[in-house]
């Protein structure tokens, strides 16, 4: 009876530790959204800029997102980085930071 008890107190212990887990998971449509809105406020800002895309993203961990972000210029101009999407622990938000950056004129 007492092994039961402890299986059973176990298993509600793992199962409460999965969803804690899963609360700060990164959502792959909520990481793109805000990619997407700090791309456009970045573009909104440069001097020159006349598009943004934001390209092909991948789940780096279960609380990070990568995605590649593109400005281009009237002037041909054109800049390349990744966009990082990430959850902190114990913080439902998510941060946005830029790495990686390449520009180069046509």
């Amino acid at each position: 009876m007492r092994i039961k008890v402890a299986l059973a107190a176990i298993l509600g212990l793992s199962l409460l530790a999965a969803a804690a887990a899963d609360a700060h998971k990164v959502p792959m449509g909520l990481a793109k959204g805000e990619i997407r809105r700090a791309t456009a406020g970045l573009c909104a800002e440069t001097p020159g800029c006349v598009n943004w895309s934001v390209g092909p993203c991948v789940r780096r961990s279960f609380h990070r997102i990568d995605c590649v972000s593109k400005l281009k210029g009237e002037s041909g101009a054109s800049c390349a980085f990744v966009t990082i999407a990430r959850a902190p622990s114990h913080r439902y938000e998510v941060v946005i930071h830029h790495k990686r950056i390449f520009c180069s004129k046509l």
